[in-house]
Order: C-alpha cells, then sequence, then structure tokens
C-alpha cells in the first residue's frame, strides 16, 4: 500500500492521471455527440412484414414507427451526462453540509 500512496502523492502522476480524466470526459461527450447524430436504427423485421402489420394495427397502409423521447429534454445532447454529473456534484456538497451541520459535534461535547 505504501507504493501506491508514494506514486499518488507525486505531483506528475497527479498530473498525468488528471490529462487521462479529462481526455475521457472529452472522449465521452464526443461519444454522446456521435451517438445523438446518428441516424436511427433499421428494424430487422422486412419491409413486407411491417406493412402487414401496420394495417393489421389501423395505422394506415404505410405507418412509420418513429421513435421518440418521453420527454423534450431528452432531445439535448449528453444530457444525461450534464444531469449526472449535477446530481452527483449535488449530492456531494449536500452529504458533506449535513455531515458538518447536523453529524459533527462540539470538541468538548462529551465533556459537558
Amino acid at each position: 500500500m505504501w507504493f501506491l500512496e508514494r506514486w499518488l502523492e507525486n505531483p506528475k502522476t497527479v498530473k498525468k492521471l488528471l490529462y487521462v480524466l479529462y481526455a475521457s470526459l472529452i472522449i465521452i461527450c464526443l461519444l454522446g455527440f456521435a451517438i445523438h447524430l446518428a441516424p436511427p436504427a433499421e428494424h430487422a423485421e422486412p419491409v413486407e412484414h411491417a406493412d402487414e402489420h401496420a394495417e393489421d394495427a389501423g395505422h394506415g397502409e404505410h405507418a412509420e414507427h418513429e421513435e421518440h423521447a418521453p420527454f423534450a429534454f431528452e432531445q439535448i445532447p449528453i444530457f444525461s451526462a450534464i444531469f449526472g454529473f449535477t446530481v452527483c456534484a449535488l449530492l456531494g456538497l449536500g452529504a458533506k453540509a449535513y455531515g458538518h451541520n447536523v453529524v459533527m459535534k462540539e470538541e468538548d461535547y462529551y465533556d459537558k
């Protein structure tokens, strides 16, 4: 364990780790944009069967099944990444505030 502690205390190592973390964040955000802009996947069902199924359902002869998000904000690229980061940061700040204001006791709490 002492090697790992010494390795993480080295400023050069910390700088390299930060570069790796920032690079991975940028890659994930770029992939989020790429996935959002990619064309929708085609269904594996053949065209003939899809038309018959659409007629049976009463949607007309050439009904298209468009995929859509249930909420408008889900259309924003990398919304889930931004939302996850925001909620994680708020939970961390909330836990810190709760710990300092509610759980933490004064130094002489047990002496009273």
